[in-house]
């Protein structure tokens, strides 16, 4: 993934007006951050338990687009994130919510997706951080992992974006 900035980030926020996008907190340590093993840049508000967001680029432009975690319950159940097909404990699984770009969003249609919730998935599908809970056996390798990711990261950009 090519390198963002907070300008970036801040500026091409799809889905929420100008005012939400100013006064989003975004994550502070972008210098620090390899940029080489992500195919998008997830992050949570310290401030929030439910807000949060991600960034990518696609084709040559950067989507990025604002979070809304659900309220987690405790649970002994497990779920799987329906980007990177990491399972996990229930705690560390978030139904996010995304407020669909343009008219649809302003009068209340919004996306859902089942997502890793600290939004790790590109570690996750390259084995670089390993979930609290054993994986089923996997049959793809890690590049057929990330390439799974990135089909799903795009076709809920997608409906995010051009609402398909």
């Amino acid at each position: 993934m090519l390198e963002l900035t907070t300008d970036q980030i801040r500026a091409d926020l799809v889905n929420c007006t100008k005012g939400e996008a100013k006064r989003m907190n975004l994550p502070t340590n972008l210098g620090q951050t390899d940029w080489e093993n992500l195919d998008f840049l997830g992050w949570r508000d310290p401030a929030s338990t439910t807000i949060g967001g991600l960034a990518l680029w696609r084709g040559d432009e950067v989507i990025a687009i604002a979070l809304k975690a659900t309220e987690r319950l405790a649970s002994n159940k497990q779920g799987m994130c329906s980007l990177c097909h990491t399972f996990h404990p229930s705690a560390d699984v978030a139904m996010m919510g995304a407020k669909r770009a343009g008219t649809r969003g302003r009068e209340g249609n919004t996306v859902g997706a089942a997502m890793c919730s600290d939004l790790a998935c590109s570690l996750y599908a390259r084995k670089l951080k390993q979930p609290r809970r054993v994986q089923p056996q996997e049959t793809l390798d890690i590049d057929g992992r990330v390439l799974r990711l990135q089909t799903n990261l795009h076709k809920f950009v997608a409906r995010v974006v051009d609402g398909r």
